[in-house]
C-alpha cells in the first residue's frame, strides 16, 4: 500500500489577468500564496513523508519547497507527468474570448472528447497523471508520498480512482494549497480524503474580494435575446440600470434562460400580475462575464425577486464574480416571457 497526499499548489497573481495559465513559465506564488504554502507547511510538519514529487512548473515547486523545509532529508523530484493539462493554442488566451467558443462549452460538459488545439486530450492528461501514480506506487510501497500538482489534474486522479466518469471530474472541489489523500493497495484503492483547507489562513473581511460581487441597483428594464448565425446563436441576458448609459450585458446558456423563466413563473401568477416593458436589446460592445449559474429568490416582504448571476470560470482562475440585482414582480415576469419565447423560437426553428 502507498499513501498519495494530492497537494495543489498555492494562490499566484496570473489568475487576475484573465488568462489561461496552463505552461506558462515564471508563474510564482503571491503572498497569499506563500501564506498558504507556510500554513500547509505546518500542517504537515509532524506526518512522515517518505518521498515528494511535483509538476516542473514553478507554482508548485514553490509550494512543495515551503513544505519540504520541515522534511530536509528529501529532495524534491519533477516529473511532467504531473504538470498541468497542456492547452496548446488556448495557453495564455483570454478567458473571456475562451468562453463564447463552441469547444468551452464541450470542456465543460464532455470533457472526455475534448483535444485542445495544439495540445492535448483531457483523456491523455488524466492516463499520464495516473499512469504516474501507479510507477510511483511501485517504487514507494509501505510509504507516504507528497504529489504537487494543479487543480484539474488532481481532480482526474481522484475521479479515476472513484471510478467516476471523466466527464463529471469537474463535480470535485480542489482549492489552492489544499490536502488530498489517496491510498493504493490492494484489493483497491482508498480515498481517506478530499480538499482539506482547514488549516489555510481566512481572509480578513476588511480586504474583500473586488471580484467577489456587484450589486446593480434600480433596474429599470431586462430583457434576453439570442443572435448569430444558425446553429451557433449565443445569448444574452441585459439589464438596464438608471443613470447607466449602457446596459449590462451576460452571456448565458439557452437552457439557464429556460430556468430562469421557469422559476420566475413558479413564484409569480401571471393572471394576477401585469408584465412590465422589456428592455430594447441592444448588440453588446463589452460583456460583464458568461453566466455559470442562476439563481433566484423571493423576498416578500419587499416583493422583490432577487436574482443573483455567477461568472463561469475555469478551474483554478479564481473566485467567480456575482451580480445581483433585484426585480419586481412585473420585471420579473417580463423577462421570463420574452426568454421562454427566445428560447423556445430557437429550438423550432434554429437549431
Amino acid at each position: 500500500m502507498t499513501e498519495f497526499l494530492l497537494i495543489r499548489h498555492a494562490t499566484n497573481d496570473f489568475v487576475k489577468t484573465g488568462r489561461l495559465a496552463g505552461w506558462t513559465p515564471d508563474v510564482h506564488l503571491n503572498a497569499e500564496g506563500r501564506a498558504q504554502a507556510a500554513a500547509l507547511g505546518e500542517r504537515l510538519a509532524h506526518t512522515r513523508l517518505d518521498a515528494a514529487y511535483s509538476s516542473p512548473l514553478e507554482r508548485c515547486v514553490e509550494t512543495a519547497q515551503v513544505v519540504l523545509a520541515h522534511h530536509p532529508h528529501l529532495t524534491l523530484t519533477l516529473l511532467e507527468a504531473l504538470g498541468e493539462v497542456r492547452y496548446g493554442a488556448w495557453q495564455g488566451a483570454e478567458l473571456g474570448k475562451l468562453a463564447a467558443r463552441k469547444l468551452w462549452r464541450a470542456v465543460q460538459i464532455n470533457p472526455s472528447r475534448v483535444r485542445f488545439p495544439e495540445g492535448e486530450t483531457m483523456r491523455a492528461a488524466q492516463m499520464r497523471a495516473v499512469d504516474a501514480l501507479e510507477q510511483l506506487a511501485e517504487q514507494h510501497p509501505r510509504q507516504r508520498v507528497a504529489i504537487f500538482s494543479h487543480s484539474d489534474v488532481i481532480k482526474m486522479i481522484l475521479a479515476y480512482y472513484l471510478g467516476i466518469h471523466l466527464d463529471l471530474f469537474q463535480r470535485i472541489e480542489i482549492a489552492p494549497a489544499s490536502l488530498s489523500i489517496l491510498r493504493l493497495g490492494f484489493p483497491r484503492p482508498s480515498i481517506l480524503q478530499i480538499n482539506e483547507t482547514s488549516y489555510l489562513p481566512r481572509a480578513g473581511a476588511e480586504v474583500p474580494d473586488p471580484r467577489q460581487a456587484e450589486h446593480l441597483e434600480r433596474i429599470t428594464a431586462l430583457t434576453v435575446e439570442a443572435i448569430g448565425p444558425k446553429g451557433n446563436r449565443v445569448f444574452y441576458f441585459q439589464a438596464a440600470q438608471e443613470n447607466e448609459s449602457e446596459p449590462f450585458t451576460f452571456i448565458i446558456e439557452k437552457a439557464q434562460a429556460l430556468q430562469l423563466a421557469s422559476q420566475i413563473e413558479t413564484i409569480i401568477d401571471p393572471v394576477a400580475t401585469r408584465a412590465a416593458h422589456l428592455l430594447a436589446f441592444v448588440q453588446p460592445e463589452k460583456i460583464v462575464f458568461r453566466v455559470g449559474q442562476v439563481a433566484l429568490e423571493y423576498d416578500s416582504e419587499q416583493a422583490r425577486l432577487h436574482l443573483t448571476l455567477t461568472e463561469l470560470l475555469g478551474e483554478g482562475q479564481g473566485t467567480p464574480r456575482q451580480s445581483h440585482m433585484a426585480l419586481t414582480p412585473e420585471q420579473a415576469l417580463a423577462l421570463a416571457e420574452q426568454a421562454r419565447r427566445v428560447a423556445l423560437h430557437t429550438t423550432k426553428g434554429n437549431n
